[in-house]
């Protein structure tokens, strides 16, 4: 079933779908590498007061899932269009509905990784591979949906 879904996937949709992956891959992996203990030697003893993860903290983590969601919808939206049970009359062309949500996905983990940039302290440095993941997957769904995007534009 997965393999006749995909078989209708475009190549630049593939793309987006992988994008999707990436995006959701480099979320958890945020969630994961992006939280550091807080811990502190009084007296040769160690204590630790709690960690903080850095990924979802304040309004990076608000674009972080921002992002999230938005991806999972193109998600959607993809296996919607090409869903053999699935009849749907879209309100617009699909490649600018396409190429609308991967933007918002780019938008969303770029404002992500400046809040994380800007933040200040002193965050893991392996968090920065999620951000790369988020911030990597938006680039290639918004640059294939942008190349779908300009094929259905010659098409009509």
């Amino acid at each position: 079933m997965l393999k006749e879904l995909w078989a209708k996937l475009d190549a630049n949709q593939r793309f987006v779908a992988y994008g999707v992956g990436a995006v959701v891959v480099g979320w958890i992996a945020g969630l994961i590498l992006g939280s550091q203990s807080n811990c502190g030697t009084v007296l040769g003893s160690t204590y630790c007061v709690g960690s903080v993860n850095y990924f979802s903290f304040g309004n990076a983590g608000l674009f972080g899932i921002l992002a999230l969601v938005l991806a999972i919808v193109v998600g959607v939206a993809l296996y919607i269009k090409v869903a053999p049970n699935m009849s749907f009359t879209w309100p617009m062309p699909f490649a600018q509905i396409l190429l609308g949500g991967c933007v918002a996905v780019l938008v969303c983990g770029a404002l992500m990784t400046l809040i994380q940039f800007t933040n200040g302290g002193n965050p893991p440095a392996l968090m920065y591979v999620a951000d790369v993941l988020v911030v990597g997957g938006g680039v290639v769904m918004a640059w294939f949906s942008y190349q779908d995007f300009l094929v259905s534009k010659s098409v009509v």
